[in-house]
């Protein structure tokens, strides 16, 4: 499903957060949103989600303005990860995870097998099988964070966006998440993630979108995103690139430039 954004704005607390951001992100590509903090990249997420009221421009989904959808219908075509969330209620984690095909259910209808599969697959996807019956204010922040993606994983939803998925995350499962979300967009789901990680950007990412102060600076593939001019531009770092694995892959070493005099 087609994701663009047409000259998106997006006014917060009297500034621009966004102004005038255009992109369009490739079914089956893992798009990768970055940026300094407050470059925009969460108000991005939230405005192609059709979350976050635009001042001027168009958020389209597969050829329609996402306000033309009403919420629920969005909710069946997007899933949507939110930077941050507390737990407000102590529901157990498979509960909380069925609350993902909210949107394909029925008012008061119950669970179907259909269900119950998705969310059983998704707990096995984000290794949180043995998760299902806790209590989610009892876990510690990666084991919410995984369950909250199997959340968003469960909807079955041809767009995927998450923000900042990798929080609070330890390297086994933040690499198992990154597989997880490059698999979906093989399978033909749209796929946007926003992340601070330069080096997993670069390895994972079939696209970049770099941001800054609420315009995108540069996006493509990732070679042509990440070079140094474009991050010290962005973030106010010098950035020293090494091959690695005779070229084919990057790695990123980040210095402020006071560090370098």
């Amino acid at each position: 499903m087609r994701l663009e954004a047409e000259n998106a704005q997006v006014e917060l607390g009297g500034r621009d957060a966004l102004k005038g951001v255009s992109a369009d992100f490739r079914t089956g590509a893992l798009t990768g949103v970055i940026g300094a903090n407050g470059a925009g990249k969460t108000t991005l997420l939230r405005a192609l989600a059709g979350l976050a009221p635009l001042k001027g421009g168009r958020i389209m989904l597969d050829g329609e303005p996402i306000d033309a959808f009403d919420r629920r219908e969005t909710a069946r075509r997007v899933g949507y990860l939110a930077q941050k969330q507390e737990p407000a209620f102590p529901f157990r984690a498979d509960e909380t995870v069925m609350m993902g095909r909210y949107p394909h259910q029925g008012r008061l209808a119950p669970e179907t097998e259909a269900d119950r599969e998705a969310v059983a697959a998704a707990l096995r996807d984000v290794d949180a099988e043995d998760l299902a019956g806790r209590a989610i204010n009892e876990l510690s922040g990666g084991e919410l964070q995984r369950v909250l993606i199997a959340r968003t994983l469960a909807a079955q939803t041809p767009v995927l966006l998450l923000d900042e998925p990798f929080a609070n995350l330890d390297v086994r499962h933040c690499l198992d998440i990154l597989a997880i979300l490059r698999a979906q967009a093989s399978g033909g789901r749209t796929v946007v993630v926003s992340a601070h990680d330069l080096n997993l950007a670069h390895r994972f990412c079939d696209e970049l979108l770099l941001l800054h102060e609420g315009e995108v600076l540069v996006s493509g593939n990732p070679r042509s995103v990440l070079r140094p001019e474009f991050i010290e531009q962005a973030f106010g770092v010098r950035a020293h690139i090494l091959p690695v694995n005779g070229g084919e892959e990057r790695h990123f070493i980040l210095r402020a430039p006071e560090e370098e005099e």
